[in-house]
């Protein structure tokens, strides 16, 4: 961690398969301990975007830098160390269903750190307390709720000590309560852990109590950007049809948790 060099920034960013450009142009730039929001409509690139950020993709041009490296020119195998230092949670959480949760939180423990069982045994433990879960090692997905599966998703990524959490819908498919409980869960890790996050969703109810700062983007460039106050009194077309649309509560009514609202998050 240097002075001065964002945890993720990415400079004028192009990514075009079969002809057609997905992303044009992005400029963005995460800082330590932020917790960044990107949302838009199914199609926007906000996913695209997400999978050059952890070297998932490889851009068709620009820059994507990860902790103070341009990850963009490297190879597979040389954007390993770098992907390490990321931790992913999946839409879906891509659980093993053929292991126990024990066991899908050790997976990349035990192929990428050199620890004896005992210390493996004891990030597990520890990663699935920090999220809520304790004494459910034994388990197999399929016994676990939609909001349980998520959950050992984020101690999976937790128990790698990534530098940087990047969210892929965290809250797609549940209902209220549990999303409740998973945004709960990030701006938590964020204040206590200083867990910088980017987190990539259509929920505008969970964005705008979880984040820090909003980036919209639309056709695969940004058009807005600010904090959750800003973005909700913008006056841009798009902005304010996709709010409208996007959610079904209205948004004075949400029950806040983040940064910009003059008052601590109850968490």
């Amino acid at each position: 961690m240097k002075a001065g060099v964002p945890a993720l920034e990415t400079r004028q960013l192009v990514y075009a398969v079969d002809g057609k450009v997905i992303l044009k142009g992005i400029d963005l730039r995460v800082e330590y301990g932020e917790v960044v929001g990107i949302m838009g409509a199914s199609g926007s690139g906000k996913t695209t975007l997400l999978k050059c950020l952890c070297g998932l993709l490889k851009p068709t041009s620009g820059e994507v830098w990860v902790e103070g490296v341009n990850i963009a020119p490297l190879s597979e195998r040389e954007r390993m160390p770098l992907r390490l230092r990321l931790g992913i949670v999946f839409q879906d959480a891509a659980l093993f269903d053929y292991l126990t949760v024990y066991e899908n939180v050790a997976f990349g423990v035990e192929r990428h750190r050199k620890l004896s069982r005992e210390q493996v045994r004891q990030i597990v433990r520890e990663r699935l307390a920090w999220v809520g879960l304790e004494g459910v090692e034994h388990l197999y997905p399929s016994q676990l709720s939609g909001g349980m599966r998520k959950r050992v998703g984020l101690a999976r990524a937790l128990a790698m000590d990534p530098h940087i959490v990047l969210f892929d819908e965290p809250t797609s498919g549940l209902d209220p309560v549990n999303a409740y409980q998973v945004d709960r869960l990030i701006v938590r890790l964020n204040r206590e852990l200083n867990l910088t996050a980017v987190v990539v969703s259509h929920d505008v109810v969970s964005l705008m109590r979880t984040c820090s700062r909003i980036v919209m983007i639309e056709a695969g460039q940004i058009i807005a950007e600010g904090t959750p106050e800003t973005i909700r009194q913008l006056e841009h077309p798009q902005v304010r049809a996709f709010l409208r649309m996007a959610s079904s509560e209205t948004l004075d009514d949400v029950p806040w948790l983040g940064y910009n609202i003059g008052q601590e998050a109850q968490v």
